[in-house]
């Protein structure tokens, strides 16, 4: 079939998804983690509500547990030296949200930012697995760029 020139390419339409993704960041946000909780796509890197802690580290010993409060930090609070490294406080448990850093330590947020998932990877795997990501659906220009997507044959 050849392409006509109001069709766009898979390339083309995963741009577009990453624009809407880029400007509805809280969509990004469900919709990541929807898909993180189908095949565990953000492995360390996914935000847990502050209440969770006690059942996430049930098993865990008190020490444990400390240690990764004492070498985690608050991603919200820091001071810029004068070389521009960021020099971060300690964890607040007081946040909203947590997520653990690449050495299993806890980190404290108020916010889940998953920017740094923004890329077409994250795109490729939701529609891999759209059928798991219900958010997809609950937003019509979302939705009718994912369909176009399926639609588009190369």
């Amino acid at each position: 079939m050849e392409r006509t020139i109001a069709q766009r390419t898979k390339e083309e339409i995963t741009k577009a998804i990453l624009e809407w993704f880029a400007e509805n960041e809280e969509i990004f946000n469900e919709c990541i983690e929807e898909l993180d909780g189908y095949n565990g796509y953000l492995g360390d890197d996914r935000y847990y509500p502050m209440y969770e802690l006690d059942e996430i580290f049930h098993d865990a010993d008190p020490s444990e547990i400390l240690a990764r409060a004492f070498y985690g930090y608050d991603e919200e609070s820091y001071i810029t030296d004068s070389y521009g490294r960021r020099e971060y406080s300690a964890f607040n448990p007081n946040r909203d949200y947590f997520r653990l850093n690449g050495y299993g330590n806890l980190v404290s947020a108020d916010y889940t930012d998953y920017s740094d998932q923004l890329d077409h990877y994250a795109v490729e795997s939701m529609i891999e697995n759209r059928s798991e990501i219900f958010s997809i659906e609950d937003h019509e220009e979302l939705k009718a760029l994912f369909n176009e997507y399926e639609e588009t044959e190369e």
